[in-house]
């Protein structure tokens, strides 16, 4: 199906070709480029990572200690940032999306061995209450256990953190917990087919993400456990600021129904299994409609209020004003909706002719670098830019080919 492999081929573009184009139009730091950078001044460096892998990360940490880098809380960044305080030198702000299972079994432990802290933008709509024992970073210095132990977990049934082990690390004041958006949730977006969920659609490995929410008897579900068949049109974040397209449920519901009619999932073994549903979809497809302004503008601060306040019920004492986007990609009106909602910052990813963060500049636009470019901040140790795109490179095709050959 040509729409299916042109949908990921957009999503990948959207994820990798910005990058590209921040480095060949220098859109990111000074120190970036520069062979021989100056100190970091009046600048705030931030850097996202969504895991972290035990060897890799402490290298990270090494790198920022022997040059005397300080890390910053959300609260000192958007202090400094506002003018209300001045930028330490040398300070850098390290954010974690999502809450993956790594910020407990890694992350936490390596950041209180070195004297820092961090961001985490969680996910509060998909925080389990509590997750099976997992491997201690101390057995790992043990040589107890390996460092797959240690990860393996955002590989389970329990890809992220608890609220048991969300609230130790809030209390220890290691971990700065911030909203991700209540569902970190895709809309629908066009009537425009693209797939259909079956066995090898790309689920995403923590809660079925890359599905995107639909009404079920007219009510939203944020569960995303759809049935094989579910027709899937083309989605945007929820965040992106686009109208939600509610598609025909007679329509997506004959499609399910027609899947198990011939054979649940060993209908998907067929080779004209697309075209066969493509068929049934728009033969039934009559209704579909799009939601009105003011009711996707309402659901957004609902959203963003709901994630705000659930986060600061559960964490004692917690001030929840710092946003991060899903998908790096946020709007005017989620802007607009999260200042509403009381939130302060608003974190991106590149952010168009908006290099690095320095004292006076709109908090609610804050972009972001990926952790990799930690190297190329001054200090001793740094590594070439060549190398780190090498690394990216080899990292990230695997996986791209892999996805479109599940097409």
């Amino acid at each position: 199906m040509l729409s299916t492999l042109l949908n990921k081929l957009r999503w990948s573009y959207r994820k990798n070709v910005p990058d590209l184009l921040a480095l060949l139009r220098r859109n990111y730091p000074a120190f970036m480029f520069d062979r021989h950078p100056k100190p970091l001044q009046n600048e705030i460096p931030v850097f996202t990572f969504h895991s972290a892998e035990p060897r890799s990360f402490e290298e990270k940490l090494k790198f920022l200690s022997c040059n005397n880098y300080r890390t910053l809380t959300g609260e000192a960044f958007s202090a400094a940032i506002a003018g209300e305080r001045d930028i330490p030198e040398r300070s850098v702000l390290l954010t974690f999306d999502d809450g993956t299972a790594t910020l407990w079994t890694v992350a936490y432990p390596l950041l209180r061995k070195y004297g820092f802290c961090a961001v985490s933008f969680i996910i509060p709509g998909c925080i389990p209450e509590q997750a099976p024992e997992t491997p201690a970073y101390a057995d790992y210095e043990k040589n107890r256990v390996s460092a797959e132990a240690l990860v393996a977990r955002e590989r389970s049934d329990f890809p992220l953190c608890s609220w048991q082990e969300i609230v130790e690390m809030h209390k220890s004041g290691v971990i700065d917990f911030q909203s991700h958006t209540l569902h970190h949730h895709l809309v629908c977006v066009s009537s425009q087919l693209v797939d259909f969920i079956h066995p090898r659609y790309d689920f995403y490995f923590f809660a079925n993400i890359n599905v995107p929410v639909y009404r079920v008897n007219g009510e939203l579900n944020f569960g995303r456990q759809m049935p094989w068949g579910t027709p899937v049109y083309r989605t945007e974040p929820r965040m992106a600021g686009k109208p939600q397209y509610f598609d025909d449920e007679a329509a997506r519901q004959a499609c399910v129904e027609y899947v198990a009619k011939h054979g649940n999932e060993k209908f998907f073994a067929r080779r004209d299994w697309r075209q066969q549903l493509t068929q049934v979809c728009q033969h039934a497809r009559q209704n579909g409609e799009f939601e009105k302004r003011d009711e996707q503008t309402q659901t957004i601060w609902q959203d963003l209020q709901q994630a705000k306040q659930m986060i600061e019920a559960r964490l004692p004492g917690k001030k929840v004003d710092q946003l991060c986007y899903p998908w790096f990609l946020g709007s005017d009106l989620a802007v607009e909706q999260s200042c509403r909602a009381g939130y302060r910052v608003n974190y991106w990813g590149i952010v168009p002719e908006r290099a690095s963060n320095h004292a006076g500049e709109d908090l609610f636009y804050v972009p972001r670098i990926e952790d990799q470019y930690i190297y190329r901040l001054p200090g001793e140790g740094r590594k070439r830019l060549r190398e780190i795109l090498q690394i990216k490179i080899q990292a990230n095709l695997p996986r791209f080919l892999s996805r479109v050959a599940r097409s």
